[in-house]
């Protein structure tokens, strides 16, 4: 069935929100779709050019008004509490649909967004477990709607074997995702045969570089495409203190590269556990990361076939059947 689907977020980057573009996507062929962008101003989107979200609720409100949605779809939690917000206290009667991407069941607004939205989509089953055990009354409404992963190549024949252990990070250079950790452990590790390139950029960029003393610990800068770059290394760290489930991580098993990832909630251990190609290490412990590098050195055979197992988990096609059903579109 045909629905006006309007979607809200915060800006154009980060993983939650291309996730979000990604269902916009998925949906807008086969229904009338509109994207909204707060902080954004570009010509693909309807951008509401502000500072901060909550200063876009006058806009989405004039966007509501015009397109008198079937469905409000929102991700992150300022979007999502806007979603459910403005549906309470007017006269709209659109579906109030919020994906949580995160943990964030201690948030002051979390509590208000569960009570009041019409579905809550998880991207990670421990996620929705946990969800499920602090609010019973509203478990009825959860759904876990995958991440979706591209396989952009046709083919990756093997996992990586590079006779060197070359590892990458690939994320916003921001307290939450642990790279001091990262690069603590690799300024203990005095060996010319593992090296760490780090993509991306952010507010503590300067200090982490200022931090590293190993000269085989390499600052890449931000890329928007690492399609091309996964082949160069055969090693994937993700030393998040908090994550939901990390496209990164997801890309890297794509890739079939061995993945060490901290064991914060929520999605890291999951995606482990699923294609057995990584290992878990005690999240904030730059010692037992270390510990885990250097056992990969020492072991590469390690690595496992993950490609496939996560095309089946984590395709378009699932996302699509999961959001017919529960969005009777």
């Amino acid at each position: 069935m045909n629905k006006n689907i309007l979607f809200f977020i915060s800006s154009l980057n980060g993983g939650a929100e291309n996730q979000l573009y990604k269902l916009y996507e998925l949906l807008k062929d086969e229904n009338k779709a509109r994207y909204v962008v707060a902080k954004a101003e570009n010509s693909n989107v309807i951008g509401l050019n502000k500072k901060k979200t909550i200063f876009a609720i006058p806009g989405l409100i004039k966007e509501i008004i015009k397109f008198k949605p079937d469905i409000l779809f929102t991700t992150l939690p300022t979007p999502n509490f806007l979603n459910v917000l403005i549906k309470k206290i007017s006269f709209f009667k659109y579906k109030s649909i919020c994906r949580v991407a995160n943990y964030n069941i201690n948030l002051k607004t979390t509590n208000f967004i569960v009570k009041n939205s019409d579905v809550v989509y998880f991207n990670s089953v421990e996620n929705f477990n946990i969800y499920a055990d602090m609010f019973p009354k509203y478990k009825n409404k959860f759904v876990y709607l995958n991440n979706i992963v591209n396989p952009y190549k046709e083919n990756v024949d093997k996992p990586s074997q590079i006779p060197r252990v070359r590892a990458l990070i690939a994320s916003r250079l921001v307290h939450n995702k642990g790279i001091d950790i990262a690069i603590k452990a690799m300024n203990e590790i005095d060996n010319e045969n593992i090296s760490l390139d780090i993509y991306g950029e952010g507010p503590e960029a300067n200090s982490l570089k200022t931090m590293s003393t190993n000269p085989n610990t390499v600052f890449k800068g931000y890329t928007n495409n690492l399609n091309d770059v996964w082949k160069s290394y055969n090693l994937f760290l993700l030393p998040s203190r908090q994550e939901g489930m990390s496209n990164s991580l997801l890309e890297a098993q794509l890739n079939n590269i061995y993945s060490i990832v901290s064991n914060c909630k929520t999605g890291n251990e999951e995606v482990i556990n699923l294609t057995d190609n990584g290992a878990c290490f005690n999240t904030g412990d730059y010692q037992d990361l270390k510990k885990s590098i250097v056992n990969f050195y020492r072991n590469e055979s390690l690595t496992k076939y993950s490609r496939k197992i996560i095309v089946e988990n984590f395709s378009d096609t699932n996302a699509k059947s999961i959001l017919r059903k529960t969005l009777n579109i």
